[in-house]
């Protein structure tokens, strides 16, 4: 099954309200290249032959244009599909007091009329490393993913966290036989004098073992899941969400674990995660990536390399 259609679906909708932008079209270092394009580079040497992009109406037309025109160059299948609040909604007073979109599972959603084989979902604002993706290939090329065996890739805590600021992570627990048990979302995680700690709901601190697993949204589905997401977000419009509820992918796929509608088999990332969580952030980034050029990992001008 290694030349089977494989998508990626990129979560690039939310506007990035603590880096202060739309970080998903910033380029990084001086070949202009987002951080996304790291990504997409790196699963289409991975073998995924279609990027589903899943945006709000903020990102301009002359991004869309550049991005489709590499893609198109790659021969590389692609679509861009407007997460629009609308979707899936027909509750009038709900949708004229909404300024939100719904959440990650709802941006999912919509790439549902596209998407009809196994695929992986990522953020466009996370860097994951180009090994994870050869992973995800392996799965879907051996057959491991299929509408009750879903994957996802996990990273050591340690490997997640940003300098300049508390973060939320997907706290997951895993069986013997590695197996996603559960997803907890911890908040206001942030590591003081080489200890890590979250803040609970009452700002109590706790602390977190440095290698404990967590998700940074790095998923490999079956489009078996868009079925269970069109059930849970339909009850979750039926529950009249306040303006500003969310519903998140992780939390369906644990719903899923827990109803044993699905089992999610766990892989570790041996990468180092990256992302632009705060502004801070993008200094760090470039000498990560610049170190990965001098690695011979990636070339100064990313998509000359072949």
């Amino acid at each position: 099954m290694e030349n089977s259609k494989k998508s990626i679906v990129i979560l690039a909708g939310g506007l990035g309200s603590r880096y202060q932008g739309l970080k998903q079209i910033d380029g990084i270092l001086p070949n202009n290249a987002t951080l996304l394009e790291y990504s997409i580079f790196d699963a289409i040497k991975a073998g995924f032959n279609k990027i589903v992009f899943i945006i709000n109406k903020s990102i301009p037309e002359s991004y869309i244009e550049r991005l489709s025109g590499i893609l198109a160059t790659e021969n590389i299948e692609f679509h861009w599909i407007i997460q629009d609040k609308n979707c899936f909604v027909s509750d009038e007073n709900l949708l004229e007091q909404r300024t939100k979109p719904w959440g990650t599972a709802h941006a999912v959603l919509c790439a549902e009329k596209v998407v009809t084989e196994n695929f992986i979902v990522i953020n466009a604002d996370d860097y994951y490393g180009s090994e994870v993706y050869q992973m995800a290939a392996t799965l879907i090329n051996n057959d491991k993913i299929n509408k009750s065996n879903y994957a996802a890739i996990l990273y050591p805590l340690k490997n997640t966290l940003s300098k300049n600021g508390s973060v939320s992570r997907g706290k997951c627990e895993v069986d013997e036989k590695n197996k996603l048990v559960s997803i907890n979302e911890l908040t206001n995680i942030s590591e003081e004098e080489n200890f890590i700690f979250y803040s609970d709901k009452e700002h109590v601190k706790h602390t977190l073992e440095t290698n404990v697993l967590v998700s940074m949204n790095f998923w490999i589905l079956n489009p078996s899941i868009f079925k269970f997401l069109k059930i849970e977000f339909d009850q979750f419009i039926a529950d009249k969400p306040e303006n500003k509820d969310e519903i998140y992918l992780p939390a369906v796929i644990d719903s899923l674990i827990q109803n044993k509608e699905v089992e999610v088999s766990v892989e570790i990332s041996p990468e180092q995660w990256k992302g632009v969580t705060y502004l801070e952030d993008k200094v760090e980034l470039q000498e990560f990536l610049k170190q990965k050029i001098a690695d011979q990992i990636y070339t100064e001008d990313l998509w000359m390399q072949k």
